[in-house]
């Protein structure tokens, strides 16, 4: 990936992930939970993204990373999304919500998904209204994932 697809929206500045980005991501409070569930370092945890997205993207708003996002292909034609955001998300929500559209539409016309996934954890209700905003659908809770610390509801579009 030499460059993003989309470069700025808004105040938003989008470039190709690295994963030195991921020490600079001040994360959500939820996500020190997965974190810990995982049982994986920093290092560990931004390694894993780089290896395994098949594109993911690091976004920008004042000089400090407030989202790292991507997708990762599952099998032809599948794809799952992820995002790891920091607190000031909600400060530029609406900017945040067209990059998201950009990017599922963006995922799923250039590798011709018939079906893209996300996971949300159980407990976070401003994320389940985020991704239904975004037309997901709801399928159901996987209980005790990521070694039975957390559970977690995916959400799908399929065609």
């Amino acid at each position: 990936m030499t460059e993003s697809p989309l470069r700025q929206c808004g105040e938003i500045t989008i470039i190709p992930y690295e994963v030195e980005h991921f020490e600079h991501l001040l994360v959500r409070p939820h996500e020190v939970g997965i974190k810990e569930a995982i049982k994986l370092s920093d290092t560990q945890w931004a390694r894993a993204i780089k290896k395994e997205a098949v594109e993911a993207y690091t976004a920008y708003y004042n000089d400090k990373i407030i989202v790292i996002g991507g997708m990762n292909l599952l099998w032809e034609h599948v794809g799952e999304v992820w995002a790891v955001g920091s607190p000031q998300i909600p400060n530029q929500k609406f900017t945040y919500y067209k990059i998201m559209k950009f990017f599922l539409n963006y995922f799923r016309n250039t590798y011709k998904l018939k079906r893209v996934q996300a996971q949300v954890i159980a407990d976070y209700t401003m994320l389940h209204e985020f991704v239904k905003r975004l037309g997901f659908k709801y399928e159901g809770t996987m209980h005790n994932y990521c070694g039975g610390a957390i559970d977690n509801c995916m959400y799908a579009i399929w065609e």
